[in-house]
């Protein structure tokens, strides 16, 4: 390699080539990130060889590029060519069963090469990449021959020809270069590389001992997701309240049993209360919806064969296997026992799959358990409603393995009866369980009038208030729904909401600051909004024209994903060129959340204000309305008693 090799231009600044000089830290990342993946006991102390090579060719290319010598091209070249030995070592040990000494072999093997060659051939290092090039190939077929698992999966392969690519463009002799650009080809190169270098580690490691993999991109993906879906979820929501997260455990493997009454969204609370995408299990008829494929592929998504589908129940053997394997490295699963979603006043009936995939965990997750989680949802219509979120008591999965596994693998059918009716009373719990729909709405709404007395409740509380009223006798129920329906007509026959009548539940610090907001940027509040108003446009009819309330925020969140994506593109592209329409992309988006958290609170006070008029003029028709509400108050004290804990 030449300091002429590549096309970014030098010139006299602190670092001649800026671009591909501090691109060249992704290798010291990368090394830094499999030093701590080998010091948390995810890689073998092998691994810290290569770590060592990588975050040394972060420096070492650091230094060429940013000032070319001799030198500087000496630290350059004899890392790169230590870690493609490091690599070519693995392979050629894993022949052996030695892919510690092989991989160590061959980092000294490479480095030794390079140093001697560097001293009676210095433009020998592309001649001795592609040999080690050659011998990793080389191994990798011997070992595919002899039936040993694969190490180079096709999203390696992809990565590694677009890396190469990328080098291949960013030569100066490239048709692609432009020497003063501040996007070049070789720094991608750099970039692309060290993730390749990770992932190879990670899948490597894995291949070669699969119950201690290291999952590095797992949990990067997962970490990623779980950020995505809080977006989402606070985005579409205006808040989400969660009770009792300390419930859930962080240092043993989980199983997560949730009720499903919203569609999609569920699995995006889920993911967004836990900070991270668990491995959901779903039904396989979603993998014949061929464009969806990837994206449950990157999420990690296990299918469920169900007999109601059309599918044979015995093809889960494999998916609980899967299970197993993810509980046995510590991770978290997730699953829907009821099987199907829909808009229900309570929990369905709860399958025995939760039981079964956690029983036959146990040989290799004896501590593994099941924590249940509750959603309930103020509205599953309306755009910027409210969650609440609640964890239930963990179940210790080995109280229930008191006769142990069959000779096929199968927990026995009375531990997995057990075990699947305390997975229901505890889920049962949390959820929702009201008589029918409409009394969920008016034991909600009920709840909300007594508790209002002492401020602007979150949805939590009224939620559990309202479940505390739902395990009332049924009389009294009756007679709650009842005052209920007297105080809803009175308000209706005047023409205001129970919000217009206590104009003082409304939150005025979040509207003086929205007022604030929309006074210093009311000029890019209102363009922000007329951008997105056709992606608004869109989410409100393909919402109106589903008739099931569990699909609406599905097809909300997912319509309005969408939209919301080809609104920026579209809209950075119409603004700007080139990276410049990245720039003008993001400020769209920043615009168009800001625009949402301005507009919310304003609209739900111009409502409140449009009601105070209305109440001042309808003075003398309030007390029959505010005796009915006094009415509905107090029968939900005489049911739930003083405390509201």
């Amino acid at each position: 390699m030449s300091d002429t090799a590549d096309c970014e231009l030098r010139d006299d600044w602190f670092l001649e080539q800026d671009v591909n000089a501090w691109s060249s830290l992704a290798y010291l990342v990368a090394g830094v990130v499999l030093a701590v993946q080998v010091s948390r006991h995810r890689l073998p102390a092998a691994a810290y060889g290569l770590a060592a090579v990588v975050a040394a060719e972060g420096v070492g290319s650091l230094l060429f590029h940013g000032a070319a010598g001799d030198l500087s091209q000496f630290l350059h070249d004899v890392p790169l060519i230590g870690a493609l030995g490091f690599v070519a070592g693995w392979h050629a040990g894993r022949l052996v069963g030695a892919t510690d000494r092989g991989s160590i072999i061959g980092l000294v093997v490479g480095l030794v090469t390079a140093s001697t060659l560097w001293a009676v051939v210095p433009d020998a290092t592309n001649a001795t990449v592609a040999v080690a090039v050659a011998v990793i190939v080389a191994t990798s077929v011997v070992a595919r021959r002899r039936g040993l698992a694969g190490v180079w999966s096709p999203a390696l392969l992809v990565l590694g020809v677009v890396a190469v690519a990328a080098w291949a463009a960013g030569s100066r002799d490239s048709p692609l270069c432009s020497t003063d650009s501040v996007f070049q080809s070789h720094g991608l190169w750099h970039v692309l590389t060290a993730v390749l270098a990770l992932a190879w580690a990670d899948s490597a490691y894995a291949a070669a001992d699969p119950d201690h993999a290291p999952r590095m991109f797992r949990r990067f993906t997962d970490r990623s997701i779980g950020l995505i879906a809080a977006g989402l979820v606070l985005g579409f929501h205006r808040s989400v309240d969660v009770a009792w997260r300390d419930r859930y455990p962080t240092d043993r493997p989980a199983l997560v049993v949730a009720n499903h009454g919203n569609g999609f969204v569920d699995p995006v609370v889920v993911a967004a209360v836990l900070g991270r995408l668990p491995r959901f299990l779903a039904k396989a008829a979603l993998w014949n919806v061929v464009i969806a494929r990837p994206f449950l592929g990157l999420a990690g998504v296990l299918p469920v064969y169900r007999s109601a589908d059309g599918d044979q129940a015995s093809n889960n053997a494999s998916v609980f296997e899967a299970c197993h394997h993810e509980l046995a490295q510590g991770a978290t699963v997730a699953i829907f026992p009821e099987g199907t979603t829909g808009d229900r006043a309570g929990l369905d009936r709860v399958k025995s799959g939760a039981a079964r995939i956690a029983l036959g965990a146990l040989p290799t997750a004896p501590d593994v358990v099941i924590v249940p989680i509750g959603m309930a949802y103020e509205s599953k219509v309306e755009t910027r409603s409210r969650v609440a979120v609640m964890f239930g008591e963990p179940i210790a999965v080995a109280d229930f393995a008191g006769r142990g596994l069959g000779a096929d693998g199968e927990p026995h059918h009375d531990d997995a009866r057990a075990l699947t009716a305390r997975i229901t009373a505890s889920l049962q719990a949390v959820s929702p369980g009201f008589a029918d729909v409409e009394e969920r709405e008016i034991l909600r709404a009920s709840a909300r009038i007594e508790l209002s007395d002492d401020g602007d409740p979150s949805f939590a509380d009224t939620e559990i208030v309202a479940r505390r009223l739902a395990a009332a006798p049924a009389g009294a129920r009756r007679a709650i729904v009842e005052a209920y329906r007297t105080f809803a007509a009175r308000l209706q026959l005047i023409g205001i909401t129970d919000d217009q009548l206590r104009p003082e539940r409304t939150s005025r610090w979040r509207v003086v600051l929205s007022v604030l907001a929309l006074l210093v940027g009311g000029s890019v509040v209102v363009a922000a909004t007329l951008i997105h108003l056709p992606a608004l446009l869109i989410v409100t009819i393909g919402t109106g024209l589903v008739r099931s309330t569990a699909t609406k925020g599905t097809v909300r969140l997912l319509l309005g994903l969408v939209t919301m994506l080809l609104t920026w593109v579209i809209a950075g592209a119409w603004l700007g060129d080139g990276w410049s329409a990245v720039g003008y992309a993001v400020v769209v988006a920043i615009a168009g959340v800001v625009a949402l958290v301005v507009w919310s609170p304003l609209l739900r006070q111009l409502r409140v204000l449009v009601g105070m008029v209305r109440v001042r003029d309808r003075a003398g028709l309030l007390g029959p309305v505010l005796e009915a509400r006094s009415r509905v108050a107090a029968l939900v004290r005489a049911n739930i008693g003083d405390s509201h804990d």
